[in-house]
């Protein structure tokens, strides 16, 4: 009773939670929504927006050299003395100078492109802190979508125990189960119970942080976020190319660029100091009292230059300039910064990329299989053929499974996202900009260019030219080393799913091409069409025994046309390389061909397999959803 007690409160608060942490009532968002809220009202964004209007202002007081200086002087005071004249009197006077500059050893003119160049760098700071919000408000969007996932998963994981914990209780107070297995149950029950409260608590964790980015909680539903249309031509291109396109559109590593050339304008500022003054100046005063102070009004005006040198003050020129020659120094030690975290952040978020797309039919056949044998070890539990601790491995594992294809789904994403921040194009990746923000042309003093080559070189690590042992084909037969049982068969052989060549006893479909560049249906008179639902494992070409029947549908049709042929169609996802998919599409339409001969005694003569590889996709991207449609295999009656 007492369990029953403490697994209706988890579940009450379960509930509670989910509920709390997803706002029910705010609508569905998407992640352009959040992060356009985000850039537009970020306090860490503002102030980066006042840094920059801060140096457009600087602009405007350097060029305040250019223009003349007026002054305007008056006084007036009371005066008593013991001697002239006049003892005791009211004095007044007034006068107007004019100071303009004509040469200061350019010092006004270094001044405003160094305040030009630096409003750049503001600008580029701008750019690449709302690059950097944009991203972290991305993550905290799919971090979000992660845990309500995992968070699911873990409910239905524990209510899986709360069944089967009900079962084996109701066995043991009849008497005909095992304490053992209640205590066992027991005890994965608890380890459910951790596994949903872990996953609460790291929901709680990144609502909280993107309650911080965007401030607000984000809604009841979440629109999916898919990047792989946003990315460059990109993570297929190496990754010379990849930073190449970087160095162009990464703000924080064109900030330091710019830096670095403010700074230069720093030290023409600091070497005008050893270069005389020359101004024309222009006065007209007057005044009630002459200079014996008598009452006599009299007047001045005087018209021109002045010059002014220094010769000697402490050695503060010299410093200037040798501060000024460090602070360039300083700013390319910052621009090699930018270069190597630019550098290593694209080329992990380009390797993850990589990695994951390709681990991830392997993540989801593995999904799908414990899902498949959970269902069956329960349905034999029922009936005793399977023991407790089966039972309870097998739903562990789906849940482990689940897990672990869910991560990675969202890793991939985030990795694309770290790759287009990297790149300084998320935010036009998402199709949101930061309102009222000036370009570069409209700041610069003068726009830079440089040579990548020299600048931020594209190192490669040294795994970057190494093949991958689940690409490795060493015979080139289309069987990676990893399955390959005959690594060294003759080039151009028929082999089989294990690499090695194929017996002339084995039953062959009809002697016809096996790759698409040879075949045409120019020629054929087709009868009927249709796609033949089998899903094969990744890297395979065997037909699970449970889609035999799917080949109902090519048998009718051969059964109902005398004189017809069928042509199996074999098609690849475009994941992957592009010579194994053609040789393995090849392969799974050759073992549906031979399984009709088997299965259905159907003369070989009428049957036909070509391979198409990845040259006919239904949907042309790389996603999970286009991976699902284009690897398929389908089937054309023709009449002989």
């Amino acid at each position: 009773m007492k369990k029953r007690q403490i697994l209706w409160l988890l579940g009450l608060v379960t509930f509670s939670l989910s509920a709390q942490e997803s706002s029910p009532g705010m609508g569905s968002a998407s992640l352009e929504h959040y992060v356009s809220k985000s850039i537009n009202s970020n306090p860490e964004i503002q102030a980066s927006w006042r840094q920059l209007q801060i140096a457009m202002k600087d602009v405007d007081i350097a060029k305040s050299g250019y223009r003349p200086s007026i002054d305007v002087l008056a006084s007036s005071a009371y005066t008593e003395r013991n001697y002239g004249l006049d003892q005791d009197y009211a004095g007044h006077t007034a006068e107007i100078r004019l100071t303009q500059l004509l040469y200061d050893g350019f010092f006004t003119s270094s001044e405003v492109s160094r305040f030009k160049q630096a409003q750049v760098v503001r600008y580029y700071e701008l750019m690449g802190e709302i690059e950097q919000k944009s991203l972290e408000t991305s993550l905290a969007y799919m971090d979000v979508q992660l845990y309500r996932e995992l968070l699911s998963l873990a409910e239905k994981n524990l209510i899986t125990h709360v069944d089967v914990f009900k079962q084996i209780e109701e066995s043991v107070i009849a008497g005909v189960g095992r304490r053992a297995d209640l205590e066992q149950i027991s005890g994965r029950l608890s380890l459910s119970e951790s596994n949903v409260l872990t996953e609460l608590s790291n929901l709680h964790d990144v609502t909280a942080r993107f309650l911080r980015l965007v401030g607000e909680k984000p809604a009841e539903a979440l629109a999916e976020v898919s990047l792989s249309e946003a990315m460059p031509t990109s993570v297929a291109m190496d990754l010379e190319s990849i930073l190449l396109a970087a160095y162009e559109t990464n703000p924080s590593f064109n900030a330091t660029i710019y830096n670095i050339d403010a700074q230069r304008f720093a030290i023409d500022s600091a070497r005008s100091r050893y270069h005389p003054q020359v101004n024309l100046t222009a006065s007209y005063g007057a005044q009630t009292r002459d200079e014996a102070a008598l009452n006599n009004t009299i007047s001045e005006a005087s018209v021109g230059v002045n010059f002014s040198y220094n010769i000697y003050n402490g050695g503060a020129d010299r410093a200037a300039i040798r501060q000024a020659l460090s602070q360039v120094d300083l700013a390319k030690d910052l621009r090699d910064k930018a270069c190597v975290d630019m550098r290593q952040t694209i080329q992990i978020a380009r390797n993850d990329i990589q990695n994951i797309s390709e681990q991830l039919p392997s993540l989801n056949a593995h999904r799908l299989s414990s899902d498949r044998v959970k269902s069956a070890y329960m349905d034999q539990f029922t009936i005793g053929e399977r023991s407790l601790l089966d039972l309870l491995d097998s739903e562990n594992e789906y849940y482990e499974s689940s897990r672990a294809y869910v991560q990675a789904t969202n890793t991939l994403e985030k990795a694309r996202a770290r790759l287009l921040a990297a790149s300084g194009i998320l935010v036009k990746a998402l199709g949101v900009s930061r309102n009222g923000v000036a370009s570069v042309s409209e700041l610069a003093e003068k726009e830079l260019r440089y040579d990548p080559n020299h600048v931020c070189p594209a190192t490669r690590t040294s795994l970057d030219d190494e093949r991958n042992i689940l690409k490795r084909d060493s015979d080139s037969d289309g069987i990676v080393d990893l399955w390959d049982d005959c690594v060294n068969s003759a080039p151009g052989a028929m082999v089989d799913d294990f690499g090695c060549e194929a017996s002339a006893s084995e039953p062959q479909a009809m002697n016809t091409p096996a790759s698409a560049a040879d075949f045409t249906l120019d020629d054929a008179q087709v009868l009927a069409s249709f796609s033949i639902n089998i899903s094969f494992a990744s890297n395979s070409s065997k037909i699970p025994s449970e889609y035999t029947s799917s080949l109902a549908q090519v048998i009718d049709a051969l059964e109902q046309y005398d004189n017809a042929g069928v042509i199996i169609h074999g098609h690849a996802s475009l994941d992957g390389d592009a010579a194994y998919n053609q040789r393995l599409s090849e392969r799974r339409a050759s073992a549906i061909a031979a399984l009709l001969i088997e299965s259905a005694d159907i003369d070989s003569r009428r049957i036909t397999s070509v391979g198409y590889g990845e040259t006919r996709p239904l949907i042309d991207e790389e996603s999970l959803a286009a991976n699902a449609k284009n690897r398929r295999i389908e089937a054309t009656i023709i009449q002989l």
